[in-house]
């Protein structure tokens, strides 16, 4: 019988990410979902986009469900397990969902799945923005505190802005070409925002989802 996690966590591991799933090409039929949890969103891309998923996973408790989810489940960390394809086989779009900021090296892996994407394919990754006005409000205080869940989740390794994700990206050879921003302020805040011609957006967007686009394949 399957363990489930209980609580905010499993839901974590249980989300659909349809916010994710609107950005993905019409076109996408081979995806590579790095952390996919239990492979609901696998589950969904195979149903409606008639897409071939492989997922990536390391949470045990996960593992039984993922399986039935997507067409193939590669089991271990992502960051210690290294990726083997046929040659000529390769993603259409690669995932990473709330993934990149719990790993020691997001850029190398970045970079070295990029290796696996056809010319033109995607990427779309979900990350928190350290510049949100909270952490800013906190560092005033002198205060960096961690916490169970938010941009500063005692899990994360890594901090970024949406320039440091558009280097990272850029450095792994993806151009982004789209974002969307979940804001997350007082409504004083967001009239201000308006005021000021969206000027302060990026002190109130608490997290990004980039989709880039790999410019060549390496070697050429």
């Amino acid at each position: 019988m399957t363990d489930f996690i209980p609580g905010r966590e499993g839901k974590y591991y249980a989300s659909e990410r349809d916010d994710i799933i609107d950005l993905i090409p019409s076109g996408v039929r081979r995806v590579l979902d790095v952390g996919c949890g239990y492979g609901n969103m696998g589950k969904k891309l195979r149903a409606q986009r008639n897409a071939e998923v492989v997922g990536i996973e390391k949470e045990k408790a996960v593992l039984d469900v993922a399986k039935r989810n997507v067409d193939k489940l590669i089991i271990g960390d992502v960051e210690d397990t290294r990726l083997t394809f046929e040659k000529g086989y390769n993603f259409d779009c690669i995932v990473y969902g709330s993934i990149l900021e719990h790993l020691k090296d997001p850029w190398k892996v970045l970079k070295e799945h990029s290796y696996f994407l056809k010319k033109g394919g995607y990427c779309l990754a979900c990350l928190p923005n350290i510049c949100h006005y909270s952490i800013i409000k906190e560092l005033m205080k002198n205060r960096w505190e961690y916490k169970p869940e938010g941009i500063l989740d005692e899990s994360h390794l890594r901090f970024f802005t949406l320039s440091g994700i558009v280097k990272m990206f850029s450095d792994a050879g993806y151009t982004i070409e789209k974002e969307k921003r979940y804001v997350r302020a007082s409504k004083s805040k967001k009239i201000l925002n308006k005021i000021l011609f969206g000027r302060i957006e990026y002190l109130l967007t608490e997290q990004y989802i980039v989709r880039g686009r790999l410019d060549q394949v390496h070697g050429s």
